[in-house]
């Protein structure tokens, strides 16, 4: 057996030389080797190794590691010598720590090959039992994962609603934001991580050893929480940006029957002034799966349909799996991929067909070569019509085990213990790379560490249409989970490594109420990808035989206002590109808080209170430490992170505040899309006229400052507000509400531009260069329109 052959070449090659030093330190880790306490920080655990064994080893079972106790525990005590640039341990494991490439970090590499019959291998890292956790990648409980455990893997599970463990995305990534630490194991091997769940003073990260080799754990620190998160996609990959029109909102149908359905839906919303950009052509689509040929009975002339909706401002992206059945109209394909082995294979090098939702089909083995150009060949069929993107589903298939063994599933690079975690980061590849450079959109629900330079968004998958919990009963089984779990989803991802998420608006299981439609596309709209679409007939929220009336305005509000936070998407955006700073974040993440774990920031300035209880109409929340001022009434509170208040959150109402001295940026007008349109009647920012007016919402509380996509600088200070104009904002209105003020704003006695006086007019959209003014006496609100050219610099002064 492989495993024998390398435990006896290990025991022979020992050449343990010299003693073990009596600490290693390198940046902010320290070992001390005689009791095996691991330091990082100021946080500390003593032996934090430990081997599980068996005896003997079964090469065919998967040794679970969220089972570690089905297997003997051997806790290591301390070091018995140098090996080569290892520290040597008593039962023959190694380790060692070196220099990491970025600033506050060390590598621990740990090498169990010459431990005997060593099957898993445990590394315990010191927690704080009052401190808060993230990371983890899709965690479908909450964003703190605190007393949770996390498997790194997708598998069967009989005790889950969906069949599955709901492990899409899994990140081997821990954040500690008091204490400013994180871990991150950079590995694909399955494990599992206990977050405090069995003691809350500890983080056990369980790792399967079916494969020797080196583990390494990257330990780091960091004085701000999202410095953590900026390090961790520095030790990994910058996040792929989706191009600009995919933060529109987008609308799908779970079935269109026809063609006149889709254009039907797509002049429902330009009627209705309904903004959106992008609309999917879910399944069923094709005349075979996957075979890219659009199935013309369904809908007809599909290069027309997509010429149309592009006329109206819409792209058109079409959902897509990695199969090829075996029989049908791709039977062909089949045997041609087969007779290349370009198809997942069994262990015995056959290839590998089993009954996926629409089979029985075979993967497509992308890592071999030229297999990912067959299956682009075919993805040209319908990228030819027009398609701008595709919603990616499954992609997790490589499941490291099947009922407590391992499964023989081969590629070209490694079985399923291995590629389990690869295999959709070259799925997704194939398809981004049969669309043009940085105007292709994908949003899939798989992804691995690493994987966001490819994975443009996810989708957490079909969620329930209600607002359960993950893990609440369903039948007897842990539920999927409703809204709730969303927002959970994306705010864990956002701290993993993935800034762009979008959940189905309503759900896929089930239908949901007008109620959960509506608070549902509430959270959404202050997200990145606003995605309205699920199970049933449709999710048209205009449709009066599912949704009652009024259901359509309270979406058209949230959608508009998707729509014209754009300037400041797009600006989060491109810094997430950057750097993976997040786009959204829970609140607790960022602020020493006992905010709620559904409460989040969109960028710095915008805080946000999901309603997620039924029937509520009011809402309990901690405001983090600062000056929050309600959106809705005006009212400035003082959060101090402890003190509970109640809001008003009347069902189109969903609780945002705005940061005492933040400058928020919108634009100032609507539009239908954010791409250009030919239709009658469409109005679009691609156009100057709409696209370049930007419009500043100024809390005071203290000065305020703001840099956009475009060079646009605005600063703000009291009554002193400058503005440089940028290549794409050239016209700026300041809007400030003085409601947040100690004193009733009153009308300005004057203001001036450069020194020049301003008019006051009735409505600041009608003046032209230089600029006016606009005072609301009942509404308390001030608006100043000023002009600046690229690169011009223009002061204001309020008196």
């Amino acid at each position: 057996m492989k495993w024998a052959l390398v435990l006896v070449l290990a025991a022979c090659g020992d050449n343990t030389s010299s003693p073990a030093p009596d600490s290693l330190a390198v940046g902010p880790v320290t070992i001390d080797t005689h009791t095996l306490t691991l330091t990082i920080g100021t946080q500390s655990i003593e032996h934090f190794l430990t081997i599980g064994t068996s005896d003997p080893i079964d090469e065919t079972h998967y040794y679970d590691p969220t089972m570690p106790s089905a297997v003997a525990l051997r806790v290591l005590d301390h070091a018995v010598g140098l090996q080569d640039d290892f520290v040597a341990l008593d039962d023959g494991t190694r380790i060692r720590l070196t220099a990491c490439p970025i600033a506050d970090c060390a590598a621990l590499d740990i090498d169990a090959s010459a431990s005997a019959n060593a099957v898993l291998m445990q590394l315990a890292l010191p927690a704080d039992p009052s401190e808060p956790i993230y990371g983890t990648g899709d965690a479908a409980t909450r964003a703190n994962v605190a007393g949770t455990t996390r498997e790194l893997a997708l598998r069967i599970d009989a005790g889950s609603e969906s069949g599955l463990n709901e492990t899409h995305v899994p990140v081997p990534l821990v954040l500690w934001p008091r204490h400013g630490i994180g871990a991150f194991v950079a590995d694909d091997r399955p494990g599992a991580l206990d977050l405090g769940q069995t003691a809350a003073d500890r983080v056990t990260a369980t790792m399967t050893l079916p494969v020797r080799g080196t583990y390494r754990v990257y330990l780091y620190t960091a004085a701000a929480p999202l410095d953590l998160v900026r390090r961790y996609v520095a030790l990994t990959a910058k996040p792929a940006v989706p191009p600009r029109w995919a933060f529109a909102p987008q609308l799908w149908r779970n079935e269109w029957d026809s063609a006149d359905e889709v254009r039907g839906d797509a002049t429902e919303q330009r009627t209705r002034h309904i903004p959106g950009s992008v609309m999917w052509i879910d399944n069923p689509w094709e005349t075979a799966y996957n075979n890219f040929v659009v199935d013309e009975t369904r809908l007809p002339q599909p290069a027309q349909l997509i010429a149309d909706l592009g006329a109206q401002g819409f792209k058109v992206i079409f959902w897509s799996t990695p199969y090829v059945d075996a029989d049908g109209l791709t039977a062909a394909d089949h045997a041609a991929a087969a007779s290349q082995q370009f198809l997942v294979e069994n262990d015995a090098g056959g290839t590998l067909d089993y009954p996926w939702a629409y089979g029985p089909g075979a993967l497509v083995d992308f890592s071999r070569p030229g297999a990912t150009q067959f299956w682009q060949d075919r993805i040209a069929k319908v990228t030819a019509d027009g398609a701008a993107g595709f919603k990616l589903d499954f992609g997790e298939d490589l499941v490291p085990d099947v009922g407590g063994g391992i499964v023989g599933m081969e590629t070209s690079v490694g079985d399923s213990e291995v590629m389990h975690a690869r295999y959709g980061g070259l799925y997704h590849a194939a398809y981004l790379g049969a669309l043009p450079p940085g105007d292709g959109f994908l949003i899939t629900r798989a992804g691995a560490w690493g994987e966001q330079a490819t994975n443009t968004a996810i989708w957490p998958g079909d969620l329930t249409g209600d607002f359960s919990e993950h893990d609440s009963d369903a039948g007897g089984k842990r539920a999927i989970g409703g809204l709730p779990t969303a927002i959970s989803r994306g705010l864990s991802l956002s701290v993993s490594g993935y800034p762009f998420y979008g959940s189905d608006i309503g759900g896929f299981r089930g239908f949901p109420t007008s109620e959960v439609l509506m608070r549902w596309a509430e959270y959404a709209a202050l997200g990145t990808i606003m995605q309205l679409g699920g199970g049933g007939t449709s999710h048209d929220p205009w449709d009066t035989t599912l949704f009652d009336a009024g259901t359509d305005v309270t979406y058209q509000i949230y959608a508009q206002l998707h729509m014209q936070l754009n300037p400041l998407l797009w600006t989060l955006a491109l810094a997430a590109g950057n750097d993976g700073t997040p786009v959204t974040r829970a609140a607790r993440f960022v602020y020493d808080c006992e905010c709620d774990d559904t409460m989040f920031l969109l960028g710095d300035d915008l805080l946000v209170a999901p309603v997620i209880a039924p029937g509520a109409t009011t809402r309990d929340v901690v405001l983090p430490p600062g000056v929050w001022v309600d959106r809705a009434t005006g009212v400035a509170t003082m959060g101090d992170g402890h003190a509970s208040i109640t809001v008003s959150a009347p069902l189109a109402g969903l609780p945002v505040w705005y940061r005492g001295g933040s400058l928020v940026a919108m634009f100032a007008l609507a539009a239908d899309t954010l791409l250009p349109a030919t239709a009658p009647g469409v109005t679009s920012y691609a156009t100057d006229a709409i696209g370049s007016e930007l419009r500043l919402v100024y809390t005071p509380g203290a000065a305020a400052t703001t840099t956009l996509h475009d060079g646009t600088i605005a600063t703000a200070d009291g009554p002193l507000l400058a503005i440089t104009g940028g290549t794409q904002y050239v016209v700026t209105t300041f809007d400030i509400d003085g409601r947040a003020l100690g004193a009733p704003l009153g009308a300005p006695t004057g203001i001036t531009l450069d020194g020049v006086s301003l008019g006051a007019v009735a409505d600041v959209t009608s003046c032209a260069v230089p600029g006016c003014y606009q005072f609301d006496a009942a509404t308390k609100h001030l608006q100043i329109r000023v002009f600046a050219a690229p690169g011009q610099t223009r002061h204001v002064a309020i008196d």
